[in-house]
């Protein structure tokens, strides 16, 4: 007589495993929804330029300014319109200037960085055909806590973008 009821609890114990492992899941995912969207960092980009392209590059000026509750980090670029977007710092020493790769960009809270010629800067690397003058091209901005953003750029002449820097 216990082979029944035996059975039967054998029948219902993958059920309440099933039921308790997705328990387990959903609480997984809500408590990750919960971190990814605390509101604490969050960053705001100026109107984006960048020169006519020369030579296979363009420059990208822009301003980010990080109006959220902790410091961020900017850690890439990218665009459809360019093989790679890289950060890149312009130094003087003894009257030379040099240029180099940069992995990534402190935005403390509250303070302006500013992207431009001569100083740190967004490079595209190969733009594509459609980075002409008069154009707009997306380039999405990838920080280490806030949300990526991404915000159209105009191409100019580059007296214009360095007027404006």
């Amino acid at each position: 007589t216990g082979r029944p009821e035996k059975a039967a609890m054998i029948r219902l114990f993958p059920r309440r495993c099933i039921a308790g492992r997705l328990a387990v899941a959903v609480l997984t995912i809500l408590a990750v929804s919960v971190a990814c969207s605390s509101g604490d960092a969050r960053i705001e980009a100026s109107q984006a330029r960048a020169a006519d392209p020369v030579a296979g590059s363009s420059q990208i000026v822009i301003t980010l300014t990080n109006v959220g509750e902790r410091p961020d980090r900017l850690i890439s670029a990218s665009t459809p319109a360019a093989v790679d977007v890289q950060i890149h710092l312009t130094e003087i020493v003894e009257q030379r200037a040099s240029m180099r790769s940069v992995d990534t960009v402190d935005l403390p809270t509250g303070t302006p960085v500013r992207f431009r010629p001569g100083g740190l800067h967004l490079m595209m690397v190969v733009p594509d055909e459609t980075v002409v003058l008069g154009a707009r091209f997306p380039l999405t901005l990838t920080f280490q806590h806030a949300a990526p953003i991404t915000v159209d750029v105009d191409v100019v002449p580059l007296d214009e973008l360095l007027e404006g820097s």
